[in-house]
This record gives structure tokens, C-alpha cells and sequence, in this order.
């Protein structure tokens, strides 16, 4: 539930946005007050037939570590904040209707996601289906390696075994090369057990 003067990480697109665009965005929200972080996926993109650049991974895609009265108050006052936009997920209520809540994610679930894109690797790879990145998969945590203690699902990406970490319907990486000895399987309670 979204707390209005507690931190969380919210993921937040970034209308008309290109990759000039979103990196300037992120500059200027951290030079904000009450911004305690902001974090773009980057990976390697082809820019011309020899050369790679470092790249946002997705170019309207930002997330933010911030209140979320603070954040009101940044899109509210700031011109150059307007075209942000929360991404709004269903909930259901009690009485079977569905209604929409802004979309948070655990404090564990992004340290896990940063911690795996944040270098360069090429055993990670940016998931471009995310409606089968999210479905239900056996649990697991990392034990061994670069990831030890990574959290993820296991899925099969063109017949490997791979853990996907997914960003609650935003974005989801997957960690290849792995075997299955380098990995423990965690009941629902031990894997959403958080924040």
C-alpha cells in the first residue's frame, strides 16, 4: 500500500521520451530535494555498424526513490517534471471490482535489479517479453557467484534454464549461464518476504 510520507521506489515513464531526453530527466531529478535516488537500466546498443554505446534499455523508463508527497510536489511545481507519469497497476477489491493503484517496488526487489544491471555482463540479458516473465515460475535465490543472494524464477529462454528477475510488470533481466546446483528454491513466503 502506498504510504504518503514513506520512501519507495516508484517506476515512472517518461512521455514523448527518447535516451537525451530520459538522462537529462534523470540529471535533473538528482538535483532535487527529497529525491534519495534515481536508476536507468542501461545496456550496450548497436549506434552504427562497428560501434556499441552504452544505452538506456528502455528509453521512457526511470525509477525514483522518493515520498510520494514529494514526488507530488516535484510534478506539481516543475514544468520539466510534467511529462512523468506513475505506471498505474489493477487491484482487486474485496467485492471482485478492480480498481487502479501507482505501482511501487520492494526496496529488496530493486537493490536485486540494480545489483544486476548495473555492470556490464554478459551473462545478462534484458527480457523483451515481460507477460512471461511475470508468470508463476519455481522460486529461487542464487548461492553462488557474481549474484549470490539474487532472488529470481526460474523460465527456459530458447532451451537454457535462466533466473529472470521481473520488476513488477515494468522490466525484467535474465541471468544466464547458470546451473542449477547455483541455486536454492524458496517457498512463496521466504521470496516475497521483502520489506
Amino acid at each position: 500500500m502506498l504510504e504518503p510520507n514513506t520512501t519507495h521506489w516508484f517506476p515512472m515513464r517518461i512521455r514523448h521520451s527518447n535516451p537525451v531526453r530520459l538522462m537529462r530527466t534523470k540529471e535533473l531529478l538528482d538535483k532535487e530535494d527529497g529525491v534519495g535516488a534515481t536508476y536507468v537500466a542501461m545496456k550496450f546498443k548497436r549506434v552504427s555498424d562497428t560501434k556499441m554505446a552504452l544505452a538506456p534499455a528502455i528509453d521512457n523508463l526511470i525509477f525514483v526513490r522518493i515520498t510520494y508527497n514529494s514526488m507530488k510536489g516535484i510534478k506539481s511545481n516543475k514544468a520539466l517534471f510534467e511529462p512523468l507519469r506513475y505506471i498505474m497497476h489493477p487491484v482487486l477489491n474485496e467485492d471482485g471490482t478492480t480498481h487502479s493503484e501507482i505501482l511501487i517496488v520492494p526496496d529488496a526487489m530493486m537493490n536485486d535489479f540494480i545489483r544486476v544491471t548495473s555492470e556490464a555482463n554478459d551473462k545478462v540479458v534484458y527480457f523483451d517479453n515481460i507477460n512471461y516473465a511475470s508468470k508463476p515460475g519455481q522460486k529461487v535465490m542464487i548461492t553462488e557467484g557474481t549474484f549470490a543472494g539474487v532472488k529470481g524464477v526460474i523460465k527456459r529462454i530458447k532451451g537454457n534454464v535462466c533466473v529472470v528477475i521481473p520488476v513488477k510488470q515494468t522490466i525484467a533481466v535474465a541471468i544466464t549461464g547458470l546451473h542449477r546446483s547455483q541455486m536454492i528454491y524458496l517457498s512463496d513466503e521466504d521470496f516475497d518476504n521483502e520489506d
